[in-house]
Parts: C-alpha cells; sequence; structure tokens
C-alpha cells in the first residue's frame, strides 16, 4: 500500500519541498525555492507567502534578493536569526560559485571570468588586480580597492609594489558597476591612463582595465575599444 501523500494534502509550506522531491528543482518557481529556505512560517503566514513578499520587494528579481543583507532578512515576519542565516549563507555561497579561469588570461572575456564571482550582486565597488607572468599565466589575484556606490579607491603605488613583489610582467585591473551602468566615469579614464603610464614607466605590461556590471553578465573593455 502508498502511504505517501498527493502534493495537494500536503501543507502550503511542505508543497514546494514535495514538489522538488517529485519533480527535481528546476520545475519550482522561485518563491518556492526560497520557501524552501524558510522552511516554516506562523500562524498567520505560511514559508510560501513569506517568500512571495520578500521576492515581491526584490522585484521579482533573483539578483536583488541576493543584495539582501542579514539585517534586511530579519524584518519579514517569521524570518528569525535561524533562517535569516540559512538565506544569506545560501546567497553566499551562490556568490562563490566557481567560474572556470583559463590558463592563460588570453582577453578580455578571460578577465571577466575570473573575477565576476567576487564582484556579482555587490552594492559597493570592488577593484582587483591581476598578476600575470611572461606567459600570461595568472600568478595572483589581489583585491586592492573597496569603494562606494559608484567610485573605487585604488592606489597605484600598492598595485605597482605588488606586482614587483610577485615578479609580476603584466597586470590588469577590474572593478564593478554597482550602479548597472558599463560606461567607465571620468574618475575611470583617469586611473586607466595613470596606471598606464606607471606601468610603462616600470617597464610592466597593462594588459587591460575590465568594467564589470552589476548582475555580472556583462562587461566594458578598455582594450578591447582600443583604449589600452
Amino acid at each position: 500500500m502508498n502511504d505517501r501523500k498527493s502534493i495537494k494534502d500536503w501543507s502550503e509550506d511542505e508543497r514546494p519541498r514535495e514538489k522538488l522531491i517529485s519533480l527535481g528543482p528546476k520545475s519550482l518557481t522561485s518563491a518556492e525555492l526560497l520557501a524552501i529556505l524558510i522552511g516554516s512560517g506562523n500562524t498567520r503566514k505560511s514559508a510560501l507567502d513569506v517568500a512571495r513578499e520578500i521576492l515581491d520587494d526584490c522585484e521579482n528579481k533573483v539578483d536583488n534578493l541576493c543584495r539582501l543583507t542579514y539585517s534586511d532578512l530579519l524584518k519579514y515576519e517569521a524570518i528569525g536569526e535561524a533562517k535569516a542565516t540559512t538565506i544569506a549563507a545560501a546567497v553566499e555561497l551562490v556568490r562563490r560559485r566557481e567560474n572556470v579561469v583559463a590558463e592563460q588570461i588570453l582577453g578580455s572575456e578571460d578577465i571577466f571570468k575570473a573575477v565576476v564571482s567576487k564582484v556579482v550582486d555587490e552594492t559597493r565597488e570592488y577593484a582587483y588586480a591581476l598578476y600575470l607572468n611572461t606567459s600570461n599565466r595568472l600568478i595572483r589575484l589581489v583585491n586592492i580597492g573597496i569603494g562606494g556606490i559608484d567610485t573605487t579607491l585604488v592606489d597605484i603605488r600598492f598595485l605597482i609594489a605588488e606586482a614587483l613583489k610577485l615578479n609580476a610582467t603584466a597586470v590588469a585591473l577590474v572593478h564593478n558597476h554597482p550602479s548597472g551602468s558599463l560606461m567607465p566615469s571620468r574618475q575611470d579614464d583617469e586611473l586607466t591612463n595613470n596606471l598606464s603610464k606607471a606601468c610603462s614607466l616600470m617597464k610592466i605590461r597593462f594588459v587591460d582595465h575590465v568594467i564589470i556590471s552589476s548582475n555580472g553578465k556583462d562587461y566594458y573593455s578598455y582594450h578591447d575599444k582600443g583604449r589600452v
């Protein structure tokens, strides 16, 4: 005798889990996936109700959901410390998803892939330097600056000093634009020009300056635009 209940016999909180088991995770909506992380609601709202409320506030965009902080999550009904930490941990795992980094950095796409997982969904600007050897192999990826919403603080002296310490013969610069715009700002242009001059003075090849969009899907390359 089969005692397994059909989905309609399960409580609303249980249905997403049963649906995942029966049909697989791809069959679930974003709200249903989030409801599984939430686990249970309260006497007023089910986990699915809370998940829908959160996603409504995020304009039903997973990118916006990934920007919610632990404190943001605690503002929702039925979300306590345990559930907020579960969601925050899941989001961080998504951010740390591995991207295939080429053995050699041969172009802007390789540079983009090396850094995108570190800056996607961030609400502040982060700058990274890629230090390469004579074969364009990545020696080290270093965070060299953290800024605000629309500015990044990059110390060119530190960037060059790290290159000398690592015996790098080439460097590339990458930063993100949380605003969503990929167009370089005047400050981006100045930074690119100053870094290019500093690298030339120290006999270090300046490969590219890449700007990554907030959603991690697009990028702007100074090299590809013929500006490096």
